[in-house]
């Protein structure tokens, strides 16, 4: 099953219209027709069906048959992480993420942060390409933030879970009634380096909880797809 991205702003009076790489997509790649069946999501809930009725250079043209309104999920998962420097694998943390069930994420520069410049375009049309991939109806939004505080500032939370290392595998255990029972919670990874002490200091006097993802010393990728599937089964 494939399905294509239109924001609302391109879904009006009974019509969608796919433009830039997703008419491509559709036209050129799937060697979609006219009068071929079509799912559209806009990337805040709604799902749309429909037949399309023009082709052209520029744009697939839809006329809508049938619509829905889905629901997010609840309760929501938002994963803060550290930048990472090496720029595919930040983009596989934030493709993995999403299809995981990040509802949004929160990049952020550390004390141990290497790299500065993130090409947002691409991590947005890799938010755009995941929530296709993982037939989600929700594109995640994707933040970039100067520091830690800045982050944590602004993000309101009502749970606040941190991957750290030091933590012993055998406590440091997810309290999943407590997650269960939350509307959001944020799951921080540090990057490469970890946090400092400093870092750690500040987001336990913020209520943090710290956990651990076993005894193996994980890569900064690879510890947010495993905190976040760690979640998989649980809802």
């Amino acid at each position: 099953m494939n399905i294509y991205y239109a924001p609302p702003s391109q879904i009006n009076n009974g019509f969608a219209e796919l433009l830039d790489q997703e008419a491509i997509h559709a036209s050129k790649v799937m060697r979609a027709r006219e009068g071929d069946s079509l799912t559209i999501v806009d990337g805040q809930g709604g799902r749309y069906e429909g037949t399309i009725g023009r082709i052209t250079k520029q744009s697939v043209q839809v006329e809508i048959t049938e619509r829905e309104h889905i629901r997010r999920k609840s309760p929501q998962l938002m994963l803060g992480m550290g930048i990472i420097k090496k720029r595919d694998r930040l983009e596989f943390a934030i493709e993995k993420a999403i299809e995981l069930g990040a509802a949004r994420i929160c990049l952020f520069r550390s004390e141990r942060t290497i790299k500065e410049n993130v090409r947002m375009d691409r991590l947005e049309s890799i938010a755009i390409s995941a929530m296709k991939q993982s037939l989600q109806s929700y594109l995640c939004e994707i933040d970039l933030f100067y520091s830690l505080d800045e982050m944590l500032d602004t993000i309101q939370a009502d749970n606040l879970l941190v991957a750290h290392e030091k933590v012993e595998a055998s406590g440091g255990k997810i309290d999943f009634e407590s997650v269960r029972s939350s509307h959001q919670n944020l799951l921080l990874v540090g990057p490469e380096g970890g946090f400092s002490s400093e870092e750690i200091d500040d987001v336990v006097n913020r209520g943090a909880s710290l956990v651990s993802l076993g005894s193996n010393r994980l890569r900064a990728e690879t510890a947010a797809v495993a905190f976040l599937s760690q979640f998989l089964t649980q809802f």
